[in-house]
């Protein structure tokens, strides 16, 4: 039997005129926030699939786009986070064409270094665990929840090839440098062997909290093609950390590095769980990385069996993603095309095409939030206790046809167009 055709995208975004840049579902997939190189900002309501609100949010394009409790992070290349408040209900569609929005407030900013394209990275952290005196003061004040709180990762103010780590909500940097690493002996001028310790600018980064083990994971993705896996203990995030000033030694340890590519890192996507990251480049490999066998097991630093990769029948490749079970993976092309892959195997499952030009950005919607989720797990703060739980949509089936929310996939490219794409459930087979 013939396999179905790839299906169109069932609603393309256009209120872009400039390349998009990052597309970012909120965790209960109610909203989509697009960002554009021109550093302009939409927010689609996924419900009716209409804009509620776009602004020029940055002076430079957006890097990246992100919700944390409720609030949009934007990362702009104008060396800028903002931290917006949630929208607020009801959402109300733009009406007409071309025009702007009043702008989100904004919170909170954080001065950053953009000089190498390389986006924020941000993962929530498990709720501290409370003593039987911090118990009952808690039972006094009821309805008052604690504070939640992440990690934030950004390369450095000071050099682009090192990552500094931040704490949220206080927004204090307790870790400066985390993977400058000592430097071996330098080989004689005249030995004609290139010095090997610099990796090229950061450009990309995916910090992970990982509840097996209670440690935060961070890999980064550099200019020359390079890895590298660093593992923090939770009970060391509260020291202070800064290679220039601390006693201390680092509390992040390199547990891994291995270089799948000759050329940079284009793209980079690591699984929710932490256990595997997904690299392309400018070549037609797409290499998936065994993080959870580092963790798992001890190996050297630099073995290169945790590296597989895949000959894609394209060259040159500009985003991945890895949906939210870690089973399938996107890549887009220079071509406009995006490629999907089993995320174990590698078989390819179909191409997507409605992009003529570049696919800058891709991102897969979330699963669905459980009613039992742990205190790490975070709801959006947008759709709390606002609509009637009646109206809540949890159809398994659109009315239309389309595939259930946890199943879709935005894409965004040099075109200017979101593409918004409902896919089959590869799981259960064709």
């Amino acid at each position: 039997m013939p396999s179905p055709s790839p299906p169109p995208p069932f609603h393309l975004l256009r209120s872009h005129h400039a390349p998009l840049s990052s597309v970012h579902f909120n965790p209960s997939n109610t909203l989509l926030y697009s960002g554009d190189q021109d550093g302009f900002i939409s927010i689609l309501d996924l419900r009716v699939r209409r804009v509620i609100a776009y602004w020029k949010a940055h002076q430079g394009g957006i890097l990246g786009l992100e919700e944390w409790q409720g609030g949009l992070i934007s990362h702009g290349r104008d060396n800028v986070i903002h931290f917006y408040e949630p929208v607020k209900k009801p959402y109300i569609p733009m009406t007409g064409g071309g025009g702007t929005t009043k702008p989100l407030e904004t919170v909170k900013s954080l001065p950053t270094n953009t000089l190498n394209f390389c986006r924020f990275s941000l993962t929530s952290l498990p709720a501290p665990s409370s003593s039987p005196d911090e118990d009952q003061e808690d039972n006094k004040s009821k309805g008052k929840e604690k504070e939640k709180e992440a990690l934030l990762a950004v390369p450095s103010l000071m050099d682009s090839e090192l990552v500094d780590i931040y704490h949220l909500p206080s927004l204090r940097r307790i870790h400066a440098s985390v993977n400058l690493l000592p430097k071996p002996p330098s080989p004689p001028s005249n030995s004609g062997i290139p010095d090997s310790t610099r990796s090229g600018l950061a450009m990309s980064l995916h910090v992970r909290y990982l509840h097996s083990t209670s440690q935060v994971s961070l890999s980064i993705g550099y200019e020359d093609g390079r890895v590298e896996l660093f593992i923090c203990a939770l009970q060391s995030i509260s020291q202070q950390y800064d290679p220039r000033l601390s006693k201390i030694p680092n509390p992040w340890k390199l547990m891994w590095k291995g270089k799948g590519h000759n050329e940079a890192i284009m793209g980079m996507d690591v699984d929710t769980q932490g256990k595997f990251g997904w690299t392309v480049s400018a070549d037609h490999r797409l290499v998936r990385y065994d993080f959870d066998r580092v963790i798992r097991q001890r190996i050297k630093v630099d073995d290169d069996s945790i590296m597989k990769d895949h000959a894609t029948k394209q060259v040159g490749n500009s985003a991945v993603a890895v949906n939210a079970d870690g089973k399938l993976v996107a890549v887009g092309g220079w071509d406009g095309k995006i490629r999907l892959f089993s995320a174990e195997s590698f078989k390819p499952l179909g191409t997507l095409s409605s992009h003529r030009e570049t696919i800058h950005t891709l991102s897969f919607a979330n699963l669905p939030v459980q009613s039992n989720v742990p205190d790490i797990e975070e709801a959006s703060t947008l759709d709390i206790g606002i609509e009637d739980d009646s109206e809540e949509e949890d159809e398994r089936i659109d009315m239309d046809g389309i595939p259930p929310k946890e199943r879709w996939l935005a894409s965004g490219g040099k075109d200017t167009k979101v593409a918004l794409w409902g896919l089959m459930d590869f799981a259960r087979g064709k």
